[in-house]
């Protein structure tokens, strides 16, 4: 029961907050905001919040390993991600997605250097589940955006596994928040690389709709998401985990019916969620 209150807590609560994401970008930024300059301002952000709480002392070690981790999960993601919503609509993103539990299952095989062919199956579940509820037919120039996903998809699986494993196995016992400026400064290198290699110019919001919804991005998607998302991963197996990531696919579905009206098949749709929901109450009572 513990550890379905902390799931509840951590992974849930973040879930709820990305699934209103997906909508934010797609419908009310990437058509003003160059991807680039989106990137930029929810990690610079995002880095401003945990600034204040910043830990000095921590070994450099420690510092760089984290900043490592930031890049991967958040610069050189959201450089993938973001720039997908320039070749493919939001149906097609959160089509795209749903591989990330198969990442997270196969990266964590490959770090603990054994196959749990259990949580391979339950990966394959979880995501069979989100295609029966994201299932869009995609054409020929929709390629790009799948690429760019797919290497978003993995980024974040990978800085998903390696904060959980880096902090499991790390002789120093992690402060949480004050550690997390060190991840989001490492994420804003990548991000300000990324930025000045494109050769795009800033185009910031043009209305303060759009500032307020790049600040909640920032501060509450970034800022509070991640951290609560791999704070979260400490705490269930890496089977549960992986499963968690296709739960936002039902969630972020939801608000598209709710906010922009958009029709579907309920059939389907209750099905995966079953699908998904099922494999995340199995992977806990394999867990436990």
């Amino acid at each position: 029961m513990n550890i379905f209150i902390i799931l509840m807590v951590y992974l849930l609560i973040t879930t709820f907050i990305w699934a209103f994401s997906f909508s934010i970008i797609g419908h009310y930024l990437s058509p003003d905001i160059n991807p680039w300059t989106l990137s930029l301002l929810r990690t610079v952000i995002a880095l401003i919040i945990f600034l204040p709480i910043v830990d000095l002392k921590i070994p450099r070690k420690h510092m760089l390993i984290m900043g490592l981790i930031g890049a991967i999960q958040i610069g050189v993601m959201y450089l993938l991600y973001l720039n997908a919503f320039l070749f493919i609509s939001v149906p097609k993103i959160l089509l795209f997605t749903i591989t990330t539990p198969l990442y997270v299952t196969i990266v964590s095989d490959i770090i603990d250097q054994r196959i749990r062919s259990l949580f391979l199956m339950l990966s394959i579940g979880s995501i069979l589940g989100a295609l029966l509820i994201r299932f869009t037919l995609i054409g020929s120039k929709d390629i790009v955006g799948l690429f760019l996903i797919q290497g978003a998809n993995l980024c974040f699986a990978t800085g998903q596994v390696l904060y959980k494993n880096f902090i499991k196995n790390s002789k120093r016992s992690s402060r949480g928040m004050s550690d997390f400026a060190y991840f989001y400064f490492g994420a804003l290198v990548i991000t300000i690389i990324g930025f000045m290699l494109s050769n795009s110019n800033i185009t910031l919001p043009i209305s303060s709709f759009q500032w307020i919804l790049i600040i909640w991005l920032g501060a509450i998607a970034s800022g509070l998401g991640f951290y609560l998302w791999n704070r979260g991963a400490l705490l269930v197996s890496s089977g549960t985990l992986a499963v968690m990531n296709n739960l936002v696919i039902p969630l972020g579905l939801i608000i598209e019916i709710i906010v922009f009206s958009k029709v579907i098949n309920i059939e389907t749709f209750l099905i995966g969620t079953i699908i998904i929901i099922g494999t995340i109450i199995i992977s806990l009572k394999i867990s436990n």
